[in-house]
């Protein structure tokens, strides 16, 4: 006679630093999960690809990391109508309606200055866990709110320099995360984000993950090449509050261009910046960054959302997919929007 299954583990999660970072922290604090699934950063439905064969007798927990709940939403209530099936939900986008479940734990917190791992990092301290700060400092850093990444970091109390040092390699290494989570297949990163994932789960230590897991230096020689190829790229119009660039439809510029539209809107926090990135089929992919300097401005998420595919939080969002006919709508609108 065969034994009963028991409920099992799936962690779903984006594939940048602070989809990675979250899920790790759930591992950190005691969950091994059966399956781990991620994508790229512009792989939104995920949870279509759980499989029902996961269900055993004693159900499923899912703990979705850093994707969009309105994106999911069919997939998430067709997974709720099975009594089995638990989800935890983290995530700093916009979601739209949050469906209502005793099987439905959601932390969705939309606030500027948060991510996702920082969610997961407070929930953990709750509940009386003692997750080590580094790691979501890292995620922050990666999802380009240093100034939270700063304040966690405060609290390990280290003289000056060393934090001044920890800074500098968590910065790296959250920006390295994200830019290899950037591509339109898994031919323009070098590593697979479930590599990582899975490279990561090896780690209590960030610090040991940074200096042995072997994927820190071949990212930054390979941003090192990237970035010379970025050099002297300028924006193709340009006002008196936000900056429109266009990127060449290479693999570098595929890996790169998020990572370059939050270094414009940290070098420039009074203006916007959008990129539009060409894709293989003729349209666009299409980053927004809001002005961080401008307490008033409105959230990027709310432009994207004008148009197909767009979503997103407030201070950074994108179009998955802008066609061709619609870029000199949204350009439009991109510059009415940030004036």
């Amino acid at each position: 006679m065969n034994s009963p299954s028991k409920k099992r583990s799936v962690f779903v999660f984006n594939g940048d630093a602070d989809g990675i970072i979250s899920q790790h922290l759930l591992h950190l604090d005691g969950i091994t999960p059966a399956l781990r699934v991620t994508g790229l950063k512009r792989d939104l439905r995920l949870l279509q690809h759980v499989p029902e064969s996961l269900v055993g007798e004693e159900g499923l927990d899912l703990c979705v990391c850093d994707i969009n709940l309105g994106d999911n939403r069919d997939d998430l209530l067709r997974m709720l109508r099975n009594p089995t099936i638990r989800v935890t939900w983290y995530d700093h986008h916009e979601p739209g309606e949050v469906p209502r479940s005793s099987r439905f734990r959601s932390h969705i917190v939309t606030a500027r200055g948060t991510c996702t791992a920082l969610l997961v990092h407070a929930d953990l301290a709750r509940k009386g866990s003692e997750p080590d700060p580094r790691w979501a400092a890292m995620a922050a850093f990666g999802d380009n709110v240093p100034e939270a990444a700063d304040a966690l970091l405060a609290t390990l109390a280290l003289p000056a320099s060393e934090r001044e040092g920890l800074q500098e390699s968590l910065r790296e290494a959250g920006e390295l995360l994200n830019y290899n989570a950037y591509g339109e297949s898994l031919d323009d990163v070098l590593f697979a984000p479930l590599h990582v994932a899975e490279c990561m789960s090896a780690f209590r230590d960030p610090v040991a993950f940074l200096q042995e897991s072997g994927l820190i230096a071949p990212l930054r020689a390979q941003l090192h090449e990237d970035e010379q190829a970025m050099i002297g790229l300028s924006p193709v119009d340009s006002r008196s509050g936000a900056s429109l660039y266009a990127l060449p439809g290479e693999a570098w510029a595929r890996r790169l261009g998020s990572t370059f539209a939050n270094r414009v809107a940290l070098a420039e926090p009074d203006r916007a910046v959008a990129i539009l990135h060409p894709l293989h089929d003729g349209s666009f992919q299409v980053s927004v960054r809001a002005p961080h300097g401008r307490k008033d401005a409105p959230p990027a998420s709310a432009l994207a959302r004008e148009f197909p595919s767009g979503g997103g939080r407030a201070l950074a969002a994108g179009i998955n997919r802008l066609p061709p006919d619609a870029v000199e709508a949204f350009t439009k609108r991109f510059f009415e929007v940030y004036k």
